[in-house]
């Protein structure tokens, strides 16, 4: 193992906006941590809160909360080592309303209480191109059903990707359940279609993740998806 991926791991441990539960008495005993409690014991308001899974380095969680003071951000991933430069630099820059959760997404049930986050973000997760049912596949209706239970009615799940599968299933799964309205979507943002955005939203899709900075560079297209649940 090493020893910079070690050193980040102990930084992590130091920072009290870094959170990393024990996951066995979540996994054995249906334990759980922080539901419910994120805006009062974490963040001490009532803002709304916004949650990016599989948050990698933090990229979006940290450019969003610079954006948007009066939000809250937590950024979820299971790779703590990733994580801590977006951890570090919100500490260093005073970013009071930023934390980080280290966990497997698929016990993210385990983590939220009903109607308790307003948006979702998903930048270049995994795309699993063997999973086509979805069971592993964060985009997937499949996942969306874990999200139903913490993501508010009127709540909007982001998508950005560079994977066509990615794009093309979740416009397929999303635009055939009627509890969900694909609001907006583009398969090449930077295109043309930032042209047609207010100043607001071309800032928003303009944080680029380290993962889309090497896409971009190798010619890949970027693609996004605003997806409202509406019941």
């Amino acid at each position: 193992m090493g020893k910079d991926k070690l050193r980040r791991w102990a930084e992590n441990k130091s920072m009290p906006h870094v959170h990393e539960p024990n996951l066995l008495p979540i996994i054995r005993e249906g334990k759980t941590y922080m539901k419910g409690e994120w805006r009062e014991r974490v963040f001490a308001n009532s803002n709304p809160l916004i949650i990016e899974l599989g948050c990698g380095k933090g990229e979006y969680t940290t450019g969003l909360a610079r954006m948007y003071p009066q939000k809250n951000f937590l950024g979820v991933d299971v790779k703590g080592h990733r994580f801590h430069k977006g951890a570090k630099e919100s500490q260093q820059e005073a970013l009071g309303n930023v934390a980080f959760l280290r966990t497997r997404i698929e016990f993210i049930e385990s983590f939220f209480g009903e109607n308790e986050v307003d948006e979702i973000w998903l930048t270049f997760s995994d795309p699993q191109p063997q999973d086509k049912v979805g069971v592993r596949r964060m985009t997937s209706l499949h996942f969306a059903q874990k999200y139903r239970n913490f993501l508010k009615i009127g709540g909007y799940i982001h998508i950005k990707h560079d994977n066509p599968e990615v794009y093309r299933l979740a416009l397929l799964e999303f635009g055939n359940d009627d509890r969900y309205n694909i609001e907006a979507h583009h398969a090449n943002i930077y295109g043309g279609y930032s042209d047609s955005l207010s100043d607001e939203w071309k800032s928003i899709l303009e944080i680029r993740t380290y993962y889309e900075s090497m896409w971009l560079k190798e010619g890949r297209q970027t693609k996004y998806i605003r997806i409202q649940q509406v019941s």
